[in-house]
């Protein structure tokens, strides 16, 4: 696929968003959260945060909160100006093809992450739970629920006033958000039983089911 002059961008544009390193003891206080908010809105003005809406569950909340849901239609307005190269490249049938995508540091961006260094390690906290966390709690049930809603503007909330926990790691965020511990496995079945009922509709057609791998499962169908 060739890309056209004007999509082509320099690695020395790209600026990393990040709220970085920091030596403990380390105790931030809801000024820290309205910085880390003023980033998290500065990056999602940013050309590729489009796709920040395709992630799904809470890393796409997160960006609805930012911007409101007037910009979902930009999804549709096909890659940015920033898919080359700080995207994704994808390769087959003997094509290739440049795409939005967002990096492990970005997403741990987007979930408010700081990375406190120790002396046997990095601790990783954040003050919302990162796609791990989600993807095993109990508010993980496929779509954003009313519970999820609750959830997310109690937490708001309480950040707010002053009254909420400071970022968690993710073995806090699990405890926090265990809910119905029966959720998690619920999910894995269905998204397995999913995958298998359209690999076998698959062979009834002309297309093939291919899976993408982003924090949630979803399968995408493609053409042969």
């Amino acid at each position: 696929m060739s890309v056209a002059p004007h999509y082509l961008r320099l690695l020395s544009e790209l600026r990393t968003y990040t709220l970085g390193h920091r030596r403990p003891p380390f105790n931030p206080l809801y000024a820290d959260y309205i910085i880390y908010e003023q980033l998290h809105h500065d990056f999602m003005n940013r050309p590729r945060a489009g796709a920040v809406f395709l992630h799904g569950g809470l890393v796409w909340h997160l960006a609805l909160h930012s911007l409101g849901f007037n910009h979902l239609p930009s999804v549709f307005d096909g890659i940015s100006t920033e898919a080359v190269p700080f995207g994704e490249l994808l390769i087959g049938n003997g094509s290739t093809y440049y795409d939005d995508g967002l990096s492990e540091e970005e997403i741990d961006f987007m979930c408010g992450t700081y990375y406190i260094d120790h002396r046997d390690g990095p601790e990783i906290v954040s003050w919302w739970p990162r796609p791990n966390a989600w993807n095993a709690s109990g508010l993980n049930v496929g779509f954003w629920s009313a519970r999820c809603e609750d959830w997310f503007q109690g937490r708001l909330g309480n950040l707010r006033e002053g009254d909420a926990n400071g970022p968690m790691t993710s073995t806090q965020w699990k405890r926090s958000l265990k809910f119905q511990p029966a959720t998690n496995k619920i999910m894995h079945n269905v998204s397995a039983a999913s995958y298998d009922f359209m690999t076998r509709a698959s062979s009834k057609s002309s297309l093939t089911p291919c899976l993408i791998h982003t924090y949630d499962f979803c399968i995408a169908w493609t053409q042969t």
